[in-house]
């Protein structure tokens, strides 16, 4: 028996599984069919990264091998029994490296695996298929025809069904499968066993390195569905569609993440959850939201930094901003050992949507905007000081949405000036996430043609006030939080963008660091801060050699520019002496970026 497993990617409200982020579920999957198959298949997983690659290949002599070994070419011949395809994208966004499967390639690979028995599961299959912000999803229904098989339950439980069955033997779907198909989790300790096992999936994918892990991030999922599922959450979110919170145990947690450091993982993110600090949270006190569990919390992140010492990053994702203004006490204690236990670098993304008045209410978002100020407030205060990798340790990200039922122009002057009192007030932010509302298919042909003519409706807006905020908010915050002269360790090489290499340090919403040459990728390098764009900085490889250093590279240097760059170059300055002697003004500068700079050039 031969499966293969292909990973369209999964980017929810949630979760995230796009590379260098690897979903839970595509790990889950991979251990229920490992538990059902006979011992000796062959159960190979590769990216629909990797499978775009393999249809670019003009002749057969170029083969595309993965990592273990076997051909995607044969594959495509009818060499696999069983494929099964993962896909779900409901918040889509920009991605560095990857891109997560569109309508048009399920079609088009479906109708070629003709000799595999197709299988199509994810949140796509009950949210619909999602690629561009401002649209509408496509539902899955409209590959019925294509795949033999859609799974709307949860996939691992499915597929623990159906593979444990008389399918194998005879490829015929059982009568009930329309039922089989919808089947889900009971509790969460049915996972377990799936996703220790799920481990084994780590060597095949691309964005693993044996010996230092590579950059490959391991979402970890602790509980499922929304605290706020009994007021129904937000209105346009998939979330509280999943019903009341089932948590995992801590020791499941653990005892998953110790299977994939055994493996080499050494990056991690709790971030497969609609809010970090709910975690196995207590009774609903208040009637908008129950009382976290710090203690709970505290155990699961010092459990994991003992079980995993030599683990490189341990980050979260998705904080409510509830839990800082029902509950002071025990979200400032959560924070705390947030701090102290996880890694630098890390962001708690908080879901403000919008600080209009009149869109909370139409939207029953969750905070308005001065409880989303004492959140940020109050994480600043415990997580501003920066870390031994140069980042920040733990800082507030906002997200926005454009396009929500209510809003109006006000709506978007309302958000700027929160976010100009925020710079006002000396606070930081990580980062501002501005996108376009996706309409999901669980909305009403009516409601959703409505939604999409107000965002066509605002486009030119919308374009103003992003550029306005890149510029006045994100622009100042970035120089703050990542000054000229701080030096970045640990920034792994992902990609090369004409003679430059984008670099980012592995973790949750990592900053692109772009240097002027090319270095090999897939490697660690420390860089020193040199400059800013945008949304990026602008480095150099630390130490700073000057004489080592290219003319782009100089360019790209605060206060050096073009016309300077070519004038040292001209006169190619080979020693300390010499560049002191020519450019006193510039190493008078570059001191005070890098303060051994003499010591490096002498050596």
């Amino acid at each position: 028996m031969k499966l293969l497993i292909i990973d369209g990617y999964i980017d929810t409200p949630g979760c995230l599984g796009v590379p260098p982020y690897l979903s839970p579920l595509a790990r889950y999957i991979f251990g229920s069919v490992k538990k059902n198959l006979p011992v000796n298949s062959q159960i190979n997983y590769v990216t629909i990264d990797q499978f775009r690659k393999s249809q670019e290949k003009k002749t057969q002599q170029e083969r595309f091998e993965t990592n273990q070994g076997e051909s995607i070419q044969n594959f495509i011949s009818g060499i696999y029994d069983i494929t099964i395809f993962i896909t779900g994208v409901s918040v889509p966004g920009k991605y560095l490296t990857s891109q997560p499967i569109r309508f048009s390639e399920l079609r088009r690979y479906g109708h070629l695996l003709t000799n595999s028995f197709t299988i199509l599961c994810g949140p796509a299959t009950k949210y619909g298929i999602g690629e561009e912000g401002g649209k509408t999803s496509i539902s899955a229904e409209k590959l019925k025809e294509i795949f033999n098989l859609i799974i709307y339950g949860d996939p691992e439980i499915v597929l623990n069904k159906l593979l444990s069955g008389e399918f194998l033997s005879t490829f015929q779907l059982p009568e009930n499968i329309e039922e089989i198909s919808r089947f889900e989790r009971k509790s969460m300790e049915e996972i377990r066993d799936f996703a220790i096992e799920g481990a084994k999936l780590i060597p095949s994918h691309p964005n693993y390195s044996e010996g230092n892990g590579g950059n490959l991030i391991c979402e970890i999922e602790t509980f499922r569905g929304c605290p706020r599922y009994h007021s129904g959450g937000c209105a346009f979110c998939i979330e509280p569609l999943k019903g009341k919170t089932l948590h995992r145990s801590p020791d499941s947690v653990i005892a998953e993440i110790v299977a994939l450091y055994s493996q080499g993982v050494r990056h991690f993110r709790l971030g497969s959850q609609t809010d970090f600090y709910a975690f196995q949270h207590k009774a609903f006190d208040h009637p908008k939201y129950p009382r976290p569990n710090p203690e709970v919390i505290e155990f699961l992140l010092s459990s994991i930094r003992n079980a995993c010492p030599d683990l490189k990053t341990l980050h979260i994702d998705n904080v409510n901003a509830l839990n800082f203004v029902l509950y002071p006490d025990e979200a400032t204690q959560i924070t705390k050992a947030i701090v102290k236990y996880c890694t630098a670098g890390n962001i708690a993304a908080i879901g403000v949507e919008s600080v209009d008045n009149d869109v909370i209410i139409k939207n029953n978002l969750k905070a308005t905007a001065p409880e989303i100020l004492e959140t940020i407030k109050i994480i600043n205060l415990y997580g501003s000081d920066i870390g031994e990798n140069g980042s920040p340790k733990f800082l507030p990200g906002l997200n926005f949405i454009m396009g929500l039922p209510g809003e109006t122009k006000t709506s978007l002057d309302e958000c700027f000036e929160f976010l100009s009192s925020v710079i006002e007030q000396n606070l930081l932010l990580r980062r501002i996430n501005l996108r376009k509302f996706m309409v999901p298919t669980s909305i009403p042909q009516k409601n959703a043609r409505k939604i999409s003519k107000h965002l066509t409706k605002f486009a030119s807006k919308y374009y103003h006030w992003k550029e306005l905020i890149r510029e006045q908010i994100d622009n100042p915050m970035l120089k703050k939080i990542y000054p000229i002269g701080r030096e970045l360790s640990n920034c792994y090489a992902e990609k090369h963008e004409g003679n430059a290499t984008l670099l980012r340090q592995p973790g949750t919403y990592p900053i692109i660091c772009f240097v002027h040459t090319k270095l090999p990728l897939k490697q660690y390098y420390n860089l020193l801060i040199v400059n800013h764009g945008q949304r990026s900085i602008t480095c150099l490889q630390s130490p700073v050699n000057l004489i080592e250093l290219s003319q782009k590279e100089l360019e790209s240097i605060d206060g050096i520019g073009k016309k300077r760059a070519i004038s040292i170059k001209s006169i190619q300055p080979k020693t300390f002496s010499e560049w002191n002697e020519n450019f006193p003004e510039i190493i008078d500068r570059l001191l005070k970026i890098q303060p051994s700079i003499k010591e490096v050039c002498s050596k």
